[in-house]
Parts: structure tokens; C-alpha cells; sequence
């Protein structure tokens, strides 16, 4: 009985520490980044219709706990559309972890390609 209770604690430890990194681990991988070719006519509009459709699907992502998100922003001169997916066995923590990743990613372009979509 004793050895039963010895083995069953050290399981629970050892899966507690094996799977740690996979419940918490949002796997952010970048599969391409490159300027592209298309210019932005209002730069200014378009980091504000950009910052509204992140804040758009932030709210989704966190609020009503979505895998799933659409957002736009249209006025003035430079619309921005955005799409967000996070896989449905993602936590929302993790989801909103990797948007928060792939913004940072998208401004960090805007840096590197100034004027460019």
C-alpha cells in the first residue's frame, strides 16, 4: 500500500512538472515577414484604424473568451481589416498571449518597412 502511494505521488509530480511548458507555452513561431509592396496613402489613419482593430480583437480574444475574431477600422483613407485564430485547445490566456506576440511582430514590420502594408 505504501509503495502504491509513493509511486501515485511521484506520478502526479513528475506529469506536474513534465507538462508544465505545454499548458503554458503559447508556441509562437513566425512563418514569414517581408515588405510588401502596396503603400499606405495615410499613415497616420492607418495606425489608428490598426491600433482600433487590435484593441477590437483583444476584447474579443479576452472578453468573450473567442478562438475566432474579425475586426475592421475604415475611416479615413487607410482601412485596416484584421482576422485572428488561435487553435480551440489554446487557453484564452494563450490566445491573447499570441495576439499580443503577432502585433508586436506587425509593428516591429511597420519599423523595418515604413509606409508599407
Amino acid at each position: 500500500m505504501q509503495f502504491k502511494f509513493v509511486a501515485l505521488t511521484f506520478l502526479v509530480f513528475w506529469s506536474r512538472w513534465s507538462f508544465e511548458g505545454a499548458v503554458g507555452d503559447p508556441q509562437l513561431f513566425l512563418l514569414v515577414s517581408e515588405c510588401s509592396g502596396f503603400g499606405v496613402p495615410n499613415l497616420s489613419n492607418f495606425y489608428q484604424n490598426l491600433n482600433a482593430s487590435f484593441a477590437d480583437l483583444r476584447a474579443q480574444v479576452s472578453n468573450n473568451s473567442k478562438h475566432f475574431a474579425t475586426a475592421q477600422s475604415v475611416t479615413g483613407t487607410s482601412p485596416v481589416y484584421a482576422m485572428f485564430q488561435c487553435v480551440n485547445y489554446f487557453s484564452i490566456t494563450d490566445c491573447a498571449t499570441c495576439l499580443a506576440a503577432a502585433a508586436t511582430e506587425i509593428y516591429r514590420n511597420q519599423q523595418r518597412c515604413p509606409c508599407r502594408l
